[in-house]
């Protein structure tokens, strides 16, 4: 069974412009380094997760491509199988590589939208970390997946995610809302409003009321 290791510090800083695929293939030798690991014990350790075993030359070539002319397209369930295997986070996959060296150059992340200078890194770490509305959402979202999982059935990292959620999602509701006392005063005071209109709205039924058993007892309408 391939030794586990704390990860490491980042490596010498990385500069060159670089697709989300080669950011990924970056952080997998990263990962993989930190750990101890060859890449036939990195394969060996990945096997159950991925559904077979990669060979040596599968794996380098996997990394290889951060550097390299021939890119691989990494799967979802690849990234996935390696977040399970060095029990790390999937975003921590998309973490841009540490930039800027001695010049001051920085990676340069290649996207579509970008055109051939492509976009500051920083974009990917929005991403990956959410923002705005977009991290509000997720907040909101994972709140739910742990309210739906049921206590009993979270892991032990989940009932720590679930106090923070729980704190992120009450920060949220402070904000968009303000202090939870000034919530609440605001419904008492609706309440009370509400109240003084039950009454009015009783006392307008019970005087149409009187009117219309006077208008019947006089036979007619009043002169």
């Amino acid at each position: 069974m391939p030794r586990r290791k704390t990860i490491q510090p980042p490596p010498a800083a990385f500069v060159a412009p670089m697709t989300p695929n080669q950011v990924v293939a970056f952080n997998l030798a990263w990962a993989r380094g930190s750990r101890g690991w060859t890449q036939e014990e990195a394969a060996r350790a990945l096997k159950p997760y991925i559904g077979a075993l990669w060979s040596k030359g599968t794996f380098s070539a996997a990394e290889r491509s951060v550097d390299g002319d021939r890119v691989r397209q990494f799967t979802a369930d690849e990234i996935v199988a390696f977040a399970r295997t060095f029990e790390l986070p999937i975003g921590w996959f998309f973490m841009p590589p540490p930039g800027m060296n001695e010049d001051g150059d920085t990676v340069v992340l290649l996207t579509p939208d970008g055109g051939p200078t492509g976009v500051t890194p920083a974009e990917l770490v929005d991403v990956v970390f959410g923002y705005g509305e977009g991290a509000t959402a997720m907040a909101l979202r994972l709140d739910r997946f742990l309210h739906d999982l049921g206590v009993m059935r979270f892991t032990k990292v989940q009932q720590g995610m679930r106090k923070m959620v729980q704190a992120r999602v009450n920060a949220l509701v402070r904000a968009s809302l303000g202090p939870l006392a000034d919530l609440r005063t605001a419904m008492r005071a609706i309440e009370h409003q509400l109240g003084d209109i039950e009454y009015q709205a009783s006392r307008a039924a019970l005087q149409a009321t009187d009117e219309d058993s006077t208008y019947s007892a006089r036979g007619g309408a009043p002169s």
